[in-house]
């Protein structure tokens, strides 16, 4: 069943802050946001490869930013919130990669 137009408005308008908040080193701010991201249509596979790919895109940011703290709590929420069955291949291998980059640190 397809998302509402209202749901996918809410989404991009998150995932628009989130980046946002990011591109200026707010990750406290952009964590709460994300938090809410998560939130939106638990049940969509779709939108849940997309929470994983906009989420680990943000760990990589953090990382760069030396922001370690923020990316720990997003790879958490990331894995606490979003059900494993919904990830495909590519998605499981971003969140490996962001992980690994992040334990790496």
């Amino acid at each position: 069943m397809p998302l509402d137009p209202g749901t996918v408005h809410r989404f991009a308008m998150l995932e628009r802050a989130v980046k946002s908040f990011a591109k200026t080193g707010r990750f406290d701010e952009s964590l709460k946001l994300i938090e809410e991201m998560l939130e939106i249509a638990p049940e969509d596979t779709g939108l849940s490869k997309l929470k994983v790919r906009v989420a680990t895109e943000m760990v990589h940011q953090a990382i760069q930013a030396q922001k370690i703290g923020a990316a720990t709590q997003i790879v958490g929420l990331v894995e606490t919130k979003i059900p494993a069955a919904h990830l495909g291949q590519t998605e499981k291998e971003l969140l490996a990669k962001a992980k690994e980059h992040l334990y790496s640190m």
